[in-house]
């Protein structure tokens, strides 16, 4: 039940939402081309296409978007740390991801768990408000230098190491688990749900290469709506809800 809870009550961070043509979950007679300029989701057969819904940001509305928003992301030091995982710049087995206010490290046999909050942001450093499981606030600067795979990230703050370097990314995030029960309450299309699932989770879930469903479903009889819970296997352990309602998958976490 208490998963059930998580996932009727998870926040959209930004939503990923896998549309199925109408002929998608019924048997169609025939298929009918659609007409130059038309749009593909009025088409009758089982065409799928991919809607990325954008987040709420915590610095502005979403229609000052454009070039004032490509300008405060690309002079975003906290949304560069949550972009991806990191390692230890000398030690690879050091791992550590911050994403949705949780801070994961593990140095491979141990991981700590923090909750932060951002409290300054600027090109190249920002500051957070890190609450340690034991309780500890701690206010930890980070700072990264370089670009792309030759960022160098430091913070004396955190609990394993001080310096980090992008990890490896690992691709695509495979979902498993998922059986012909919960399939029939979706649509049945599994292809939608994979693509869903792995899009949101590749972007927002660093260090995951794995989510697997739970094996719990909700279904709200009054909109018709499904819900599931996907674990990551992630040093976090991130749960993804994935609702299904209207012909299309919406993922957070």
């Amino acid at each position: 039940m208490e998963k059930r809870h998580r996932a009727v009550a998870a926040v959209a961070a930004g939503a990923v939402a896998v549309a199925l043509g109408a002929g998608a979950a019924r048997s169609c007679a025939g298929t009918s081309e659609p007409t130059a300029g038309s749009d593909p989701r009025d088409a009758g057969g089982s065409t799928a296409w991919v809607e990325v819904v954008p987040g709420t940001g915590s610095s502005g509305d979403a229609e000052e978007g454009g070039a004032g928003a490509a300008a405060e992301e690309a002079t975003s030091c906290a949304a560069e740390l949550e972009s991806r995982e990191w390692m230890g710049a000398e030690d690879a087995s050091l791992r550590m991801t911050a994403s949705g206010g949780r801070l994961v490290e593990t140095d491979g046999t141990d991981t700590y768990t923090s909750s932060y909050v951002v409290t300054s942001d600027g090109d190249g450093s920002c500051g957070l408000a890190v609450t340690r499981a034991d309780g500890t606030v701690v206010q930890a600067t980070v700072t990264i230098e370089g670009e792309g795979d030759d960022e160098r990230l430091t913070c004396e703050q955190l609990q394993t190491a001080f310096d980090w370097v992008p990890a490896p990314r690992d691709g695509e995030v495979r979902v498993t688990g998922v059986d012909d029960a919960y399939l029939s309450l979706v649509g049945g299309s599994e292809d939608a749900l994979d693509l869903a699932v792995s899009l949101w989770a590749s972007e927002h879930v660093p260090g995951a290469s794995e989510a697997a469903f739970d094996g719990e479903v909700y279904l709200d009889t009054r909109t018709g709506s499904v819900t599931a819970t996907f674990t990551c296997d992630d040093p976090g352990r991130t749960i993804l809800s994935v609702t299904w309602a209207d012909g299309a998958f919406s993922v957070t976490g």
